[in-house]
């Protein structure tokens, strides 16, 4: 059941609801509860109305300095004994307050393409519009009628979805605020990431062979004995800064992009090599890895982005692939980089063209890769509610973990591969799970 609030010009810190809602609640009039709207918890007398069936009039010392916007549709729960209302879920983005207006913050509204089964009060914010001392914010709410934003002072949401990288002092702040209710504000690199799953015994076998690029030495041990490496940023995004080194006898071979277009580098000998790094790269910034022979297609290389969602009901769970080819005889497979999209399903169904089940078995495992690798991230602590992982298929089709996007994974590659649905489920899955956080989705108790 759906409800709209009212202010009603009284201090005298009372809540109101229909005697219906109270006697479905086994709630008692007169009785004092606990009041939470978003981050802000207080206490309320309890009185009945027979008024309007789907309104709650709350006295306007509850909500003294901000607003509760009546065009907008608010549920309650009943959870430990505090009466939500809500939900109330935020978004915090970057910039300052001041910078923003409506032609800039109406990217934002594509994440509320399924509001209507979302409800409440969705806000939107900037770190500097945070007063934490009175818990509200100033930003705007998303007003799902005019489908447009509106400015003004909120309370401060229970769930907030994090789309900014923020200090760790930002994040105690938060975790003083809400608890745990906030998502995707940890940020990791690539070789966290090796660490962490190279000690893991089902993920340690899908890892290339990798090592810190200052380390001369392992570097040299590693071309030994595979030849062919990768050297990439340790934080690089869209595959920028990624070189190939090759070996061949004595020599070696360099390849990188600049500008779109493939360059090759001749270094004679070792210490070349090794003089070229040190001078061209700061190495304390880079990895070093193993090359997997991935799978090619018409000589473009591939690799399958398998996009991982919190669900409704605060579950891990894969809405969709989407297989990305990098350009002509690119050395890496990013969109950015010139390369292409399409559904994942369809390019697995190329690899087995006549044998469909084979393609649902490499689906499933590559599945059940990525649900292990978020498994794994949140044992080590990190709450995140949507990440891309990209998983490279070698010639004997064994799957490679190549990366992680946690950092704000582009929602937009499932337009890439024309796959419309996937856009619209995972664009608005950050909000599904926000609201089954901040104790309203999914199957919760005492609803309404």
């Amino acid at each position: 059941m759906r409800f709209i609030i009212k202010a009603t010009p009284t201090s005298n810190s009372t809540i109101s609801l229909p005697l219906i809602v109270i006697e479905k609640l086994s709630l008692k009039e007169k009785q004092v509860l606990t009041i939470g709207i978003g981050a802000i918890q207080t206490s309320a007398s309890l009185v009945s109305h027979d008024d309007q069936p789907r309104c709650i009039y709350i006295s306007s010392d509850l909500i003294k300095n901000m607003s509760l916007p009546e065009f907008v549709e608010y549920e309650i729960n009943i959870q430990d004994g505090l009466l939500m209302i809500g939900p109330i879920l935020g978004m915090l983005v970057r910039g300052n307050i001041d910078e923003m207006n409506l032609s800039r913050i109406k990217i934002y509204k594509n994440y509320l393409n399924d509001y209507q089964h979302i409800n409440g009060l969705i806000v939107l914010f900037t770190s500097d519009g945070i007063n934490y001392k009175k818990k509200v914010i100033n930003g705007y709410a998303y007003h799902p009628i005019e489908k447009e934003w509106i400015k003004g002072i909120f309370p401060f949401p229970s769930a907030v979805f994090i789309r900014k990288t923020i200090k760790e002092s930002s994040r105690k702040k938060l975790q003083k605020l809400i608890g745990d209710r906030f998502f995707n504000s940890h940020v990791f690199n690539k070789w966290e990431m090796w660490e962490w799953f190279s000690g893991h015994e089902k993920l340690k076998q899908n890892l290339p062979e990798t090592v810190m690029a200052e380390n001369m030495e392992a570097v040299k041990q590693l071309m030994d004995v595979y030849q062919k490496t990768f050297i990439k940023p340790k934080t690089g995004m869209q595959g920028t800064g990624i070189y190939q080194l090759s070996k061949s006898g004595q020599e070696y071979k360099l390849r990188y992009r600049v500008k779109d277009k493939n360059i090759v580098t001749i270094l004679e000998n070792w210490e070349a090599v090794q003089l070229y790094l040190q001078s061209e790269l700061n190495l304390q910034r880079y990895i070093i890895q193993q090359k997997i022979p991935l799978l090619r297609n018409n000589n473009r290389v591939m690799d399958i982005r398998v996009i991982v969602i919190k669900d409704q009901n605060g579950a891990w769970s894969v809405p969709g692939m989407v297989t990305k080819f990098g350009d002509v005889n690119s050395i890496v497979s990013n969109i950015s980089s010139g390369g292409s999209a399409e559904k994942g399903w369809q390019a697995l169904s190329e690899m087995y063209p006549e044998a469909p089940q084979q393609a649902f078995k490499k689906y499933k495992e590559l599945e059940q890769l990525a649900l292990t690798c978020c498994e794994v991230l949140e044992r080590k602590g990190l709450h995140l509610g949507y990440i891309g992982i990209d998983i490279g298929i070698d010639e004997e089709h064994r799957l490679w973990i190549i990366e992680i996007n946690n950092r704000n994974p582009d929602m937009t590659i499932a337009l890439d591969a024309n796959d419309f649905q996937l856009y619209y489920k995972i664009k608005s899955a950050p909000f599904h799970y926000a609201k089954w956080l901040a104790g309203f989705g999914g199957e919760q108790s005492n609803v309404l």
